[in-house]
């Protein structure tokens, strides 16, 4: 019974899907001329024959133009409105007109193509696909076509036949300094918390991501403070800083939120009495994995070149009471100093200039 079920939801799901995504079979496709902006006649021509047949190959029904219709405009003078190009559809027997432009930009070429019903006043299907050169314009093309046919309002999606060789190069980005680097020094309980012990020591390593006027830092399981039996163990912090000028010492402030696992320790003192009293010490210990926020605030030296100096001052709270041990929690100011290492002085000429 259950197979059943599943068997007839598949069977609905497949026909919905292919209800949706392709186009009216029977549509009458008009693909006028395409409107030129520095392309030659024969890019044009060519262009246009290749969507042709793709459409033809996945069993679009096209029409030729009406020799007793009006001639199609090409060239500069190409139909490249809806209006139009409804017009020329019915001229032309036409259910639907596929209409266009190619642009050149240096070496690419930008190709915007519509796809109007001949009884609406809009397109219903529009894109635009970058060809890096005029040899990939077989492949932009046949990606028009599988979008046109298919009924997608664009053409986002590629198969493995239209994959663009503009889609695989790697996108620019904005540069940012980088670099990994260590801190070392002192967490300092506050409110008798961390079992009352005076202090923890710290180490963690901090990656950088710096900016013209803010930074963001990371520090990803190594990061560790420990003492007298406490241990504050860093599996994830996240911190974000806004930078205050642009000279080789510069101040920071800001705030982070983390993950960390703790463990509090406390000495509790036991005593008993009757004929013979006794009091003896035992350590108690509860750990507990808490998200954390903190408070930053520091001062980054020698900025400006790819190796810098930093000292920290974080007040550190752990969202958690610690009632076995007390309930103190674990919060504390934690003081540190260390350095950051930023390969590249051409990612600092990009931040400099910005």
């Amino acid at each position: 019974m259950v197979r059943r079920w599943l068997s007839l939801a598949f069977v609905v799901c497949a026909a919905l899907l292919a209800g949706s995504s392709r186009a009216d079979s029977g549509a009458q496709t008009l693909v006028l001329p395409f409107r030129s902006v520095g392309i030659s006649d024969t890019t044009l021509l060519v262009s246009r024959d290749l969507l042709i047949g793709e459409l033809q190959s996945m069993g679009l029904p096209l029409v030729a133009a009406n020799v007793n219709a009006t001639v199609l405009p090409g060239g500069a003078d190409a139909c490249d409105n809806a209006a139009c190009a409804s017009a020329l559809g019915r001229e032309n027997g036409a259910t639907q007109v596929v209409y266009g432009s190619l642009s050149k930009l240096g070496s690419k070429v930008i190709v915007r193509l519509n796809v109007v019903r001949v009884e609406d006043a809009s397109p219903y299907y529009r894109d635009q696909l970058t060809s890096t050169t005029i040899e990939d314009l077989d492949v932009v093309m046949r990606r028009f076509a599988e979008g046109i046919v298919q009924g997608r309002p664009n053409s986002d999606r590629a198969s493995v036949e239209s994959v663009t060789e503009a889609e695989t190069v790697t996108p620019a980005r904005r540069a940012t300094r980088t670099g990994f680097g260590l801190r070392a020094g002192f967490l300092f309980p506050t409110g008798n918390s961390f079992g009352g012990t005076d202090r923890l020591t710290n180490i963690h390593g901090v990656y950088r991501y710096e900016f013209k006027n803010f930074q963001v830092e990371t520090t990803t399981l190594f990061g560790l403070s420990w003492g007298d039996g406490n241990l504050d163990w860093t599996m994830l912090d996240l911190s974000a800083s806004r930078l205050f000028g642009t000279q080789d010492v510069s101040a920071f402030l800001g705030a982070g939120f983390g993950v960390h696992s703790v463990t509090v320790a406390r000495d509790q003192i036991y005593s008993y009495g009757g004929p013979y009293p006794y009091s003896y010490v035992d350590r108690v210990k509860q750990t507990e994995t808490a998200p954390t926020l903190d408070l930053t605030a520091g001062l980054i030296a020698l900025r400006t070149y790819d190796f810098q100096a930093i000292l920290e001052v974080r007040f550190h709270y752990v969202l958690a009471d610690f009632d076995e041990v007390g309930g103190n929690g674990a919060n504390g100011i934690r003081v540190t100093f260390g350095t950051s290492s930023n390969p590249g002085q051409m990612r600092d000429r990009n931040i400099s200039s910005r």
